[in-house]
């Protein structure tokens, strides 16, 4: 039988000690048939040569990011993939166990879906704060109204889907996976993994900035969705408390 390729894409602004965490999280995966790519912002050449000499399990190549923006580098790790499947997961994030791409490349043999997306463990700065998000147990469109229910570190598209929906929108500073998840949603509803895919870290830019973030998810589902003023308010009530919440969570997620 053939083996699926798998290609994890890694953005990082700078080749760091980050990254690294990443690349050796990667090699220890015991599925062969991987690829990792990185998009790297900017390096020296003492940090490209530390690169090169990364003894990796798998077939890692790293390019340099031509253009500038999350959604651009994005788009560039498409762009150099050619496996079946996709994962992004970004420079620090972690698969939880050494089998999480066999079983997900099982289920994807089985049942031959567009996309799925499994369970996540967010984390503080220090690790010391954990949650972990389960699955609901029916997927449902809703699920949208009231903001991104998908995390990119533990989300699997397959090429056929990412044919069909093409690339993320560079004009989207924030919000660019949420709304890219939403078009994939029009296509096929995701597959649920009911499993723990990454740990991720919490204190990115799109963590921090919770106001920003509600704005351009509020105008995104309002591209998308047409709700009626009652469930609009609803939702803005949601989601305005969540932000609100998260904010105040921000200290902790930086201290601990």
């Amino acid at each position: 039988m053939t083996s699926i390729d798998i290609d994890v894409v890694t953005i990082t602004a700078k080749i760091d000690d980050a990254l690294f965490v990443t690349l050796s999280n990667v090699s220890q995966q015991k599925y062969g048939a991987i690829n990792h790519i990185v998009i790297y912002h900017q390096a020296s050449d003492i940090e490209l040569q530390r690169l090169q000499a990364y003894n990796h399990c798998h077939n890692l190549s790293f390019y340099p990011q031509a253009g500038s923006g999350i959604a651009t580098a994005f788009n560039e790790g498409i762009q150099h993939s050619q496996g079946r499947l996709i994962l992004f997961l970004n420079s620090g994030d972690t698969l939880i166990t050494d089998d999480v791409i066999e079983r997900v490349i099982k289920s994807y043999t089985q049942h031959q879906w567009l996309w799925a997306t499994g369970e996540t463990v967010s984390l503080s700065r220090h690790k010391r704060l954990q949650r972990h998000c389960k699955q609901p147990q029916v997927w449902r469109e809703t699920l949208f109204w009231y903001g991104n229910p998908v995390c990119h570190q533990s989300t699997f598209y397959s090429r056929q889907l990412i044919e069909k929906i093409g690339l993320y929108r560079e004009d989207l500073k924030m919000g660019m996976d949420y709304e890219y998840n939403i078009r994939a949603n029009l296509i096929a509803h995701p597959t649920l993994l009911h499993f723990p895919i990454a740990y991720y870290d919490t204190t990115g830019v799109s963590s921090i900035r919770v106001f920003q973030q509600f704005t351009n998810h509020r105008r995104i589902r309002d591209h998308y969705f047409r709700l009626s003023w009652f469930k609009r308010l609803k939702a803005d009530v949601y989601c305005l408390l969540k932000s609100c919440y998260r904010l105040a969570m921000i200290p902790a997620k930086l201290l601990l």
